[in-house]
Parts: structure tokens; C-alpha cells; sequence
């Protein structure tokens, strides 16, 4: 997905979305990159003139759109906004740095065969939403599929009620045919076996580069998806049996997202394993994005006639007051003096309370003009001090409010987690605490508490968060609440939310060692100099995964973690090797792309340096060299090292 910057021609705002970049056209669509109001990156996709002249296009827009919020997942595009009713209608998303799956396999070729399952069930996993949610997308081809650094993703917005019949008109052949279902060809009822249709098709042309049912001419093809059993002479034999299972004519002959889950079974942790290629193409994409941002001029609003403070206001007030009651008192000394004794009494009283008032007015107009900014937010460095537990167990109160019924405080079990962050349990229920997690992929909704905003993740997660000011906005406070399967709300989530936001200001420090890791900020034990000589060229900067990890992405991902505790240096059979005078433990992951390489801090308990190196696999040795080099980097930038 190239990104080029606004032309002549284009506009410089949508609705209240200001625009720095055009992107691809999409079938139907114009795409263009924007800024909200609150600073986040987001799609603006708006429809080609000619798709205006159909009698309901808003209508189904606008229901497409409010029918897309309803989905949530990491693996879907977030929908956030539309209006359907402006002039040239648009819609907004959450951007995602990624590569079009089209477009990565026209430049790239296929993927190998544990990249196209990790593609697999993370789309899967998006339909299962998407179908929970009542509804079908309709419109799954590979240039709807995104290949994002964290999962594949399903983008596009038709998206319709689960039964019914196809959509008619020209918004039904926008795009390829290539991945329709036999139902869409032939304009039969369109039900959610229909997805998984169109999935196997995606699947089986990242596998092996051409569509299962490609021909010469669009009705050759839309017979072919009809009639014919698609050419999987080219997928990866492992990949085959599911495949045709999702490309058997009949619907209900086909698996639900949920059983192509359980025949896949558990992915490996860490990141999709996409080819190098593909990963260089989404660091580019970032690169052109952080260009756009440096480059994008300051906007300047008109300055309002601004109003006077409040203090000032009284202030102001006061001393006319203290004038004025200044007259008042020379008058009644005046008054005083020729007053006979009983008139003396009278004025006593008066005077008195004279006083009184112009000591309360002198206190408001002498005070200072202004107040200190209220506190919205803490630093990483602020967050690292405190002490997660403890903050948890103030904001759990007396009891959490959770369906059906509420728990007491002492049903609560409180277990420091292995980033400094905190795991409170009850029953069948649980919260998790991070201080300085990485939340850019919740729903930006947003309420008020005490004037702090608070992130709401989506209902099917129970997630909220407080953003850290500044340049760290991306990373705060994130609480999360874990129900029993039959509960579907996250009654109790906004209380301990709000609980939080309440207390920014007295969160409760831990008591560490000035040599704890947990007080270090772990982009600063490597130099970038360092690490580009390792992986390649970086961009402008890391990613600050949370307060304890720090990312780069270059021709593979390097983390640097700072933990409470690691299984890496902890128990049984630890394979450990002396390099330059250094201990280093050596990871056991399973995985052929990933390396991971630990440091056991002397004196500090159980804290733990892990460097993870994250390449292709085939190149483990490579990403173990690297880990290894780097790790004792790191080690000798330790403060009093």
C-alpha cells in the first residue's frame, strides 16, 4: 500500500478528518490517509461518482458502516466513523501499516506454507466475529486481505445481514470475481458459508499465486466457481485437505470459521511469520507515513477572543470590592466618630461584617491567576515506579461489580505479573493490570472521568485504558476483565476504570532497588547505531511495545524486554553460555524463525534482560547470532555497568 502526498487536486480535509496522503484506489473506492481530531491515523475511503447514482447506495452504505462497528477483533479493521449524507459520501477506519495480500504476492510470490496458516486463522478468526456479530462480509478477495506486522487482516466494508439474498447492482461486481461463492455467481441467497468459500479461495492463491478458478473472461470464471472443482494442483500438500473442504459446492458441506480453528489448532506466539520481503514493504509503508508526519505543516487555528479565567475574573472583582469596601471603612470611621455612644453600637455590627467580607475577597483576588493542569495521564517513567498490586487491590474497593453478582475484596487473589503489572482472581473470574501497555489497537471510543479519558476496548474484550501523555500516547494504563463463557458483558470493567482515573495522582509507588529493571526505560540500553548494524535500516524510532519492552522492525523484529521473572532463567535444565564474561541463557522456543537470548540480573531476585530476534525461518542460527550480540549490548549500557 503505497502512500503518496495530497495532490493539487485533492482535498485537504474529509468531515473532520484532515488528509496527508492518498493510497491505492480500492474497488469502487478512493482511499486517502488522515488525522482525527485526537491525532490517530485513519482510512478515509470514499465512493466513485458512479456508484452515487444508485437509488440506495447511503442507505446501505450507512447500514454497512454502523453493521461494521459491531465488529471488533484484532484481526478485522475497526470501523470508527461515517456520514453517508455529506455531499460525496466517506467512511473512517483505523489505519494499520500492512501490504494488500494481492500486492504481496504479484511482487513476492506465494507464501510459505506457516505464513498461509497463520493467514488462515487469523481470518478465521475475523469471520468467527464477523458471523457472531449476525453478520456476512460478502466481500473477501485477496485484495480485501492486508498482511499486518501483528496478523493477517480483513479490511473492506460490504458487509450485509447474515441470510438474504446477494446484493444486486453494480456495488455486487466491483473488484474481481475470482473469490465469489457459487451463491454470489448465480445470485442465490448468500448465508455465512459463503465467506468460507471465498476464504479457501484467498487461501489457495496465497499458497500458490493464482486464484482457484482464474480464467480468461469474467463469465468463463463466474462458471467455473458454478460448475467446475477448483485447480489446487499448486497449494502445499498439508494445506490441501482444508482447502478443498472449504471450496465444496454445497454450503453446508463446508467448516464454520470455528472448526478451521480447531483443524489448525494452537499458532505459534509472536508475530505471523511473513516473508522478509513483505515485512521490508510494511517498514516502508511507516517510513512514508512518519515522513508525511514531519512534513505535515502546523495547523493554525484563528485565534477565539479568548475568555478571562476564572480566578482572574474574581480577582479582578476583589479589588474593586476591596476599593470600595477601602471608602466604606474611611466613611464609618468618619461616621464613628461623630456617632453618639448608642449609634456607635449600630455600626459595630456593620463594620464587623465589613471585615469579614473583605478579608474573603482580599484572600480570591491576591491568590495566583492560575491552576495547575489537571493530571489526564502518567509518563512511562512514572508508570514504572508504581506498584500495580497495590493499585489494583485500592480500585477493586469493597467489591467489583461483575454479573450476576458482585465479588467481595477478599474473594480477590493478587499475583505480580511477568512485566510488573498485576493479576487479581476470583471464581471464575479475573483482571489483569498493565502499567504502560501498547493499546493502539482499541476501539477509540472514549468517556469522561474526573476529566481523564478513558478508552473503551470493545465489548467482546472488556479492555479499557488511560493514555500516557505526549509522545507515549499509544501506551498507558490498560485494564482488562476476564468473564466465565456465559458471560457475555463486562459489567465491573467501567468501575475499576473510573476507579483509576480517580486516583492518578496517589497511585501507590513500589519499593525497588534503584538498580531494579523495572525502573529502566529498555530503549535506552541499545544504541541505534548498534542494532542498525545488525538488522538493517530502522525506522525514525522503536516501537515502545510497553513500559518494559522496546521494538525494532527491520529485516527482522529485535525486542528488548525487561522482566520481573522469565521462564528462560528459570527452573530446570537451563542451558547457559559464558560470553565475554556474561551469562547467557539460552532460549528453548520451538520455533525455526524465532531466538531468544536472557541475562539474569545479579542481586535483583529474578529480573531478567531477554533480547528476542524474530527473522524467517531457515535463519534461526543468524537471529541467534544477533540475539546474543546484542543482549550483551545491552548489558554493558546497564547503569553502573
Amino acid at each position: 500500500m503505497t502512500i503518496h502526498p495530497p495532490g493539487p487536486g485533492d482535498p485537504s480535509t474529509i468531515g473532520r478528518y484532515r488528509v496527508i496522503g492518498t493510497l491505492e484506489a480500492e474497488a469502487g473506492f478512493q482511499s486517502v490517509l488522515a488525522i482525527g481530531p485526537d491525532d490517530s491515523l485513519v482510512v478515509v475511503r470514499q465512493p466513485q461518482p458512479e456508484l452515487l447514482d444508485e437509488p440506495e447506495f447511503r442507505i446501505r452504505m450507512r447500514h454497512s458502516a454502523i453493521a461494521a462497528m459491531r465488529v471488533s477483533g484484532s484481526a478485522n479493521t475497526t470501523v470508527i466513523d461515517v456520514d453517508a449524507d455529506a455531499e460525496r459520501p466517506w467512511l473512517a477506519s483505523v489505519f494499520v501499516p500492512s501490504v494488500r495480500l494481492d500486492v504481496a504476492v504479484a511482487e513476492h510470490g506465494p507464501l510459505p506454507g506457516p505464513a498461509v496458516r497463520a493467514l488462515a486463522a487469523a481470518l478465521a478468526s475475523a469471520l468467527r466475529t464477523v458471523h457472531g456479530a449476525g453478520l456476512v462480509h460478502q466481500r473477501l478477495r485477496a485484495d480485501s486481505v492486508l498482511l499486518a506486522r501483528d496478523s493477517g487482516r480483513l479490511g473492506e466494508i460490504g458487509i450485509t445481514p447474515v441470510a438474504g439474498p446477494a446484493t444486486t447492482g453494480t456495488a455486487a461486481t466491483l473488484g474481481t470475481p475470482d473469490f465469489l461463492s457459487p451463491e454470489q455467481s448465480l445470485g442465490h441467497t448468500v448465508t455465512a458459508a459463503s465467506d468460507v468459500f471465498s476464504l479457501g479461495s484467498v487461501l489457495a492463491f496465497a499458497a500458490s499465486g493464482v486464484a482457484p478458478f482464474a480464467a480468461p473472461s469474467v463469465p468463463y470464471t463466474l462458471f467455473n466457481i458454478a460448475q467446475r472443482e477448483p485447480d489446487l494442483s499448486r497449494v502445499p500438500e498439508p494445506l490441501f485437505e482444508m482447502l478443498a473442504a472449504c471450496l465444496r459446492k454445497d454450503p453446508a458441506a463446508r467448516p464454520t470459521p470455528g472448526q478451521i480453528l480447531d483443524y489448525l489448532g494452537a499458532q505459534p506466539s509472536g508475530p505471523p511469520p511473513w516473508p522478509a520481503p513483505v515485512l521490508d514493504d510494511i517498514g516502508r509503508q511507516q517510513h512514508e507515513v512518519s515522513a508525511l508526519l514531519a512534513a505535515l505543516p502546523a495547523v493554525t487555528a484563528p485565534a477565539p477572543t479568548p475568555g478571562r479565567p476564572l480566578p482572574e475574573v474574581v480577582a479582578a472583582a476583589g479589588r474593586t470590592a476591596i476599593e470600595y469596601g477601602r471608602r466604606t471603612l474611611e466613611s464609618g470611621r468618619s461616621r464613628w466618630s461623630a456617632a453618639s455612644p448608642r449609634a456607635q453600637r449600630g455600626l459595630a455590627g456593620g463594620l464587623a461584617a465589613l471585615l469579614l467580607a473583605l478579608a474573603g475577597i482580599t484572600y480570591f483576588a491576591t491568590r495566583a491567576g492560575t491552576e495547575p493542569e489537571p493530571v489526564t495521564g502518567l509518563t512511562l517513567a512514572q508508570l514504572r515506579q508504581l506498584d500495580a498490586c497495590a493499585w489494583l487491590t485500592s480500585a477493586i474497593g469493597d467489591a467489583v461489580p461483575v454479573a450476576p453478582a458482585p465479588l467481595a475484596a477478599d474473594t480477590w487473589k493478587f499475583n505480580p505479573s511477568l512485566n510488573w503489572g498485576c493479576i487479581a482472581s476470583s471464581k471464575k473470574y479475573s483482571i489483569r493490570l498493565s502499567l504502560g501497555e501498547e493499546y493502539e489497537y482499541l476501539t477509540p471510543n472514549r468517556t469522561m472521568v474526573d476529566g481523564v479519558p478513558v478508552i473503551d476496548g470493545s465489548s467482546a474484550g472488556c479492555t479499557r485504558a488511560i493514555a500516557s501523555p505526549g509522545a507515549e500516547r499509544d501506551a498507558g494504563i490498560v485494564v482488562v476483565l476476564s468473564n466465565p463463557s456465559e458471560v457475555k458483558e463486562c459489567a465491573g470493567l467501567d468501575y475499576l476504570a473510573a476507579n483509576l482515573a480517580r486516583s492518578l495522582t496517589t497511585a501507590p509507588r513500589a519499593e525497588r532497588r534503584e538498580s531494579s529493571l523495572a525502573l529502566l526505560e529498555p530503549c535506552a540500553l541499545l544504541d541505534r547505531t548498534a542494532v542498525a548494524e545488525k538488522i538493517g535500516v530502522l525506522a525514525p524510532e522503536p516501537t515502545i511495545a510497553d513500559a518494559h519492552t522496546c521494538q525494532w522492525d527491520a529485516r527482522v523484529r529485535l525486542s528488548v524486554k525487561l522482566v520481573r521473572t522469565s521462564t528462560v532463567t528459570q527452573g530446570k535444565d537451563l542451558e547457559i553460555v559464558t560470553v565475554d564474561g556474561i551469562q547467557i541463557h539460552l532460549g528453548k522456543n520451538g520455533s525455526k524463525a524465532i531466538c531468544t537470548r536472557a541475562y539474569l540480573m545479579p542481586d535483583e531476585g529474578e529480573e531478567t534482560i531477554e533480547v528476542e530476534v524474530h527473522g524467517s525461518e531457515g535463519a534461526r542460527d543468524e537471529n541467534c547470532a544477533i540475539a546474543s550480540a546484542l543482549l550483551r549490548h545491552a548489558v554493558g549500557n546497564l547503569p553502573n555497568s
